[in-house]
């Protein structure tokens, strides 16, 4: 059993952090992300307990396992582009032509966005608890949820 000191609304949680690197381009965007750019995003990813009995939320191997299925894999070396945006479609299009990977997503490729994007696609495998997406080493977006209090604890 887990070692937890009283049951209050403490939780225990988890994370493993990767890193991808990926190209986006933000159209009618007023500042320098309306060109086409790219990042080495570092993501954050935060499960969170599900059973008290057990000594261990998840392996970390398993847990990284996950991560790289869904979103690693993917979005690694990727020109991420709205579907809905005429201009990134245009590019994405030269891209295909050239046997080049990208990811359409049908809405603009905001950190914000992204870190919602993935905790969705995310809690579909694991217990998830929070995304942080480092777009620099000093700019992130998080999202995540609240504990849920009450019920049987």
């Amino acid at each position: 059993m887990l070692v937890k000191p009283q049951k209050d609304n403490t939780m225990l949680t988890v994370s493993k952090e990767c890193v991808f690197d990926a190209a986006h381009v933000l159209t009618n965007h007023s500042g320098q992300c309306k060109n086409l750019h790219g990042h080495t995003y570092r993501l954050i990813v935060e499960v969170e307990q599900i059973d008290e009995r057990n000594d261990m939320i998840i392996d970390f191997k398993d847990l990284k396992s996950v991560i790289y299925a869904v979103i690693v894999d993917r979005f690694d070396h990727a020109f991420i582009y709205n579907e809905q945006s005429v201009s990134e479609s245009d590019i994405a299009a030269v891209i295909a032509r050239h046997n080049m990977k990208s990811v359409g997503l049908p809405f603009r490729s905001t950190a914000e966005n992204l870190a919602y994007y993935f905790f969705e696609q995310l809690r579909e495998h694991v217990n998830v608890r929070s995304v942080r997406l480092y777009e620099t080493p000093a700019s992130y977006a998080t999202y995540s949820r609240e504990r849920e209090v009450g019920g049987d604890e």
